[in-house]
């Protein structure tokens, strides 16, 4: 230590000796020369008994041939990785053997977590089967551990006192925690709340607005129930009263209604005023052209894409017997659209309207779509939409349905909607 340590050169080269024993976890590899000033090379060549010039000659410094050296001099008797973990005060480790510490910590950490908050079990086996899926759990964790604990604590309180009916979620949270905002989804602690509802269901954990706001309801949860809404004509409602007044006033006086989750909750049934057809579609302004012909026609509007008070209608109307006939835009969120309902009611229960090749082409798609909008055509799956979608890929463009109102009018026209 004493002799290695007296001089510069060998604090530079051992420093280069630690990093490739980390790399490789064995005495191995070179260090090249160039790192080195000539005084240092001279020093080092002394070492191995030859001039600085020729050491920088051979272009590096072998760590296997200096171990070698070493024991041919009066310090035989010390292993080259003694001797760097003498001189750095630590045993040196390779990075895989540091990471796999470190895992073996957090497992250790995790197992003891899954003792203590037993009930949420499950999900700590998830954690472990599943290390890809949930790489951010586990960096929380790592980074945090105190904090995470915390939010542990607060995950299995929740789990116990789950609500047995319809309870929003600041008032779900204000009820378990005290504040009403510690479970809000932005959050960490709300985003770890949501993948142990997920897991609870055995159900991927979900991204999008609309598969979040299921997976609350399944849990009786709701984000929203006054902006959440959806827009309706032609329909009435049932709860267990009877029929509701206000939903019959709205057909009685042509009237449209944008209805909440609220409202919908209490609603044991949907069906249209006369027949059994409901026509649904994606634009408010397609909606209100068919409605300015045709007052009182049995129409859902989504404004867009799905929300949980437009699923909770069409899954109250499918209940009671109903088709649905679904216009919308020819882009690939459009059809992504038409095929979650197609999935969603998978006996025959939902028909396309308007959303054939013929129909693609007959909106005049003129919109370019970027690459990474025509990929999610790759997810169109449904044999009804295939040939649309395969023809959407090859064009590259998009087209809207408010294109194909005059031809939805018309179906109106033909008598075939008539009460």
């Amino acid at each position: 230590m004493d002799f290695f340590k007296s001089e510069a050169a060998y604090q530079k080269l051992f420093s280069e000796f630690k990093k490739k024993y980390e790399s490789l976890g064995r005495i191995g590899g070179t260090v090249p020369v160039r790192l080195f000033t000539d005084e240092e090379l001279e020093v080092i060549g002394g070492f191995f008994g030859m001039p600085g010039l020729k050491l920088a000659a051979k272009g590096t410094i072998s760590m296997p041939a200096f171990e070698r050296q070493l024991a041919d001099t009066r310090f035989s008797d010390v292993a080259l990785k003694s001797l760097l973990d003498a001189f750095f005060g630590e045993e040196i480790i390779s990075k895989k053997q540091r990471k796999q510490e470190k895992e073996a910590g957090l497992h250790a950490f995790v197992a003891s977590l899954r003792e203590k908050y037993t009930s949420l079990a499950f999900w700590f086996d998830y954690l472990v089967e599943n290390p890809g899926e949930t790489r951010w759990i586990w960096t929380l964790l790592e980074r945090e551990p105190e904090r995470f604990v915390g939010m542990v604590d607060r995950l299995q309180a929740a789990w116990g006192q789950l609500p047995s009916s319809l309870e929003r979620l600041p008032m779900f949270s204000q009820r378990v925690t005290g504040d009403p905002h510690v479970f809000d989804l932005h959050t960490d602690q709300g985003k770890l709340w949501l993948n142990v509802l997920a897991i609870g269901v055995r159900e991927p954990v979900p991204t999008s607005t609309e598969a979040i706001n299921e997976l609350l309801q399944h849990y009786h949860i709701y984000r929203d129930d006054l902006l959440n809404y959806v827009t309706c004509a032609g329909l009435l409602a049932e709860t267990e009263t009877g029929t509701h007044p206000v939903w019959e006033a709205a057909v009685s006086e042509n009237t449209v209604q944008i209805v909440p989750i609220r409202e919908l909750v209490n609603v044991t049934a949907v069906y249209p005023a006369y027949g059994s057809d409901v026509w649904v579609v994606e634009n408010s302004g397609v909606c209100a052209t068919i409605l300015d012909y045709r007052k009182g026609v049995p129409i859902v509007c989504t404004n867009g894409q799905f929300t949980l008070a437009a699923l909770m209608l069409l899954d109250r109307l499918v209940e009671s017997g109903n088709t649905l006939h679904y216009a919308g835009d020819f882009d690939p969120e459009g059809l992504g659209m038409a095929q979650r309902l197609l999935n969603r009611y998978p006996d025959g229960r939902v028909k396309l309207w308007h959303m054939d090749v013929e129909a693609y082409a007959a909106s005049n798609p003129v919109k370019e779509l970027p690459d990474e909008r025509l990929e999610k055509l790759n997810r169109i799956e449904h044999p009804t939409l295939a040939d649309v979608a395969a023809r959407m890929r090859e064009k590259g463009k998009a087209g809207y349905q408010e294109a194909l109102v005059e031809r939805m009018v018309e179906d109106m026209k033909k008598g075939e909607f008539e009460k």
